[in-house]
């Protein structure tokens, strides 16, 4: 089997069926939470187990406005709207894909936005973006 290197435009992370306009970087975060027992059989030795994960996704992006009335992409308004939600509509569809590569659905809800902006006629602003998932992502190809 041939080893193809993934190039960052074909990994995107997905909230609902739209992307963040303006992309610039995503980053997948999984570590395992573990639980750590000892019995009377383990003859002094600690026993370790993964009992889930908890998993993140932040977002990068440059601050961009859409201005068509059909919208295909998150812009910063609908970001700011989906990161102020409360209650059950705080809790977002995601999916994680690479081209030709596995696609990871699940839910997750927003836990920080960020926005950087600079007087500096050479900085673009900017928009952070962190999601947690809540449960697990389900693989599917």
């Amino acid at each position: 089997m041939a080893t193809s290197v993934v190039e960052g435009y074909n990994v995107a992370l997905s909230i609902g069926s739209k992307t963040v306009l303006g992309r610039t970087q995503e980053d997948l975060s999984i570590s395992a939470v573990t639980k750590t027992s000892i019995t009377k059989d383990d003859a002094g030795v600690q026993q370790e187990k993964v009992v889930r994960h908890d998993i993140t996704f932040r977002v990068a992006a440059l601050m961009s406005l859409d201005s068509e009335t059909t919208k295909t992409k998150l812009d910063r308004d609908d970001v700011i709207a989906l990161a102020l939600a409360t209650g059950s509509s705080a809790v977002l569809s995601v999916s994680y894909a690479c081209t030709s590569g596995t696609t990871y659905t699940g839910s997750a809800i927003i836990t920080g936005y960020s926005e950087s902006t600079s007087a500096d006629l050479d900085s673009d602003s900017t928009i952070s973006l962190d999601l947690k998932v809540i449960g697990t992502l389900t693989a599917s190809a």
